[in-house]
């Protein structure tokens, strides 16, 4: 039965200050400097990810608590057009991305072996176990802040 090791849920949680120390020094200009038209800021990547987290946040307890709960698609596009994520301030997004993730944490590291095979079905993808929702949010948090290094590279 597949879950995270402690490693993973510690690399998992450390995101937040991953981002934190990827973006220290950059000035407000630099936040928003956008890598190419359409393309998203800095700024833009950490309003984003606690915009995320909401969604993992609920899906993690819906799967826990609830018999193959719907996980409804986050339409990303659409709340980074409409919530004005460029005026947004990101440090009230990294607090936020960080109480979210420490809760997480907190959360799968108190659960039974058993409960990472939990599922819950997903709008978009079909049937997702616990372990699934875990990996792919992981991997979001590695792929962003590789995102935010790239384009912080370009400025």
């Amino acid at each position: 039965m597949p879950a995270p090791t402690p490693d993973e849920i510690d690399a998992y949680e450390s995101a937040p200050a991953q981002f934190a120390a990827a973006i220290e020094g950059l000035s407000d200009a630099q936040l928003q400097r956008s890598p190419a038209p359409g393309e998203w800021s800095i700024r833009e990547v950490l309003i984003h990810m606690p915009d995320s987290e909401i969604f993992v946040y609920e899906r993690i307890r819906r799967i826990l608590a609830e018999d193959k709960p719907i996980l409804h698609a986050f339409p990303e596009e659409m709340w980074a057009a409409h919530l004005n994520y460029g005026a947004q301030n990101y440090k009230l997004s990294l607090d936020l991305l960080a109480a979210l993730r420490h809760s997480n944490a907190a959360l799968l590291r108190s659960l039974p072996a058993a409960a990472w095979e939990r599922t819950g079905m997903h709008s978009e993808r079909g049937e997702m176990s616990l372990f699934d929702i875990f990996t792919v949010y992981l991997a979001h948090g590695k792929n962003h802040l590789k995102q935010v290094e790239q384009i912080k590279a370009t400025l």
